[in-house]
């Protein structure tokens, strides 16, 4: 059976914390003729999230604290996209001030939803290679976190290890590296 769209019958904003995400309630028809009136969606800026090379081969993950899991993680350079900002101008921003590091060649690799339940934003990926140190990280108290360059075998371990736990980042990571993407495949093939 062919799925039907649903009709969006009035929409309220419940919760609005700009910049950060508001909560939508949304009165919704269903093909079948049913009326929700508490279906819930989450609107958040886009953001972009960056695999960053060396010419070794290295790439540049982030080891910082993050509350909402209440531990130490690696995560690639990520950040919102401003208003009136390109993705890829974004994804430059981002890398210079969470690193200081600018890249050679910048390759977008797409844009995706974050979830298609609650909607929440589009995740913009990009890989960046030919890195150069050219200025100190502009990290403030809530973005404090320690460089670290690692080997895809090394962000592998980290992956298997749940040093690595977000999805978009394993995704990203994947995507930017063929190799990196089938020692996944098969390790979690087992």
């Amino acid at each position: 059976m062919k799925p039907l769209c649903w009709n969006t019958l009035s929409s309220t904003t419940i919760l609005d914390v700009t910049p950060w995400f508001s909560v939508i309630e949304d009165s919704i028809s269903l093909p079948s003729g049913r009326i929700i009136d508490d279906f819930y969606r989450i609107e958040a800026p886009d953001y972009v999230l960056i695999t960053a090379q060396r010419d070794d081969g290295y790439i540049l993950m982030e080891r910082s604290y993050k509350h909402c899991l209440k531990e130490i993680i690696l995560t690639s350079p990520a950040g919102g996209v401003n208003v009136g900002e390109s993705p890829l101008q974004a994804a430059k921003r981002e890398l210079l001030e969470e690193t200081g590091y600018e890249a050679d060649t910048w390759c977008p690799m797409g844009a995706f939803r974050v979830d298609g339940t609650r909607g929440i934003c589009n995740a913009h990926l990009f890989f960046a290679k030919g890195l150069r140190l050219v200025a100190k990280p502009l990290l403030d108290d809530m973005e404090e976190c320690e460089l670290v360059f690692m080997s895809q075998d090394e962000i592998h371990t980290a992956v298997i290890d749940k040093k690595i736990p977000l999805l978009p980042d394993i995704a990203i990571l994947s995507m930017a590296t063929s190799t990196l993407f089938s020692s996944f495949t098969q390790v979690f093939a087992q």
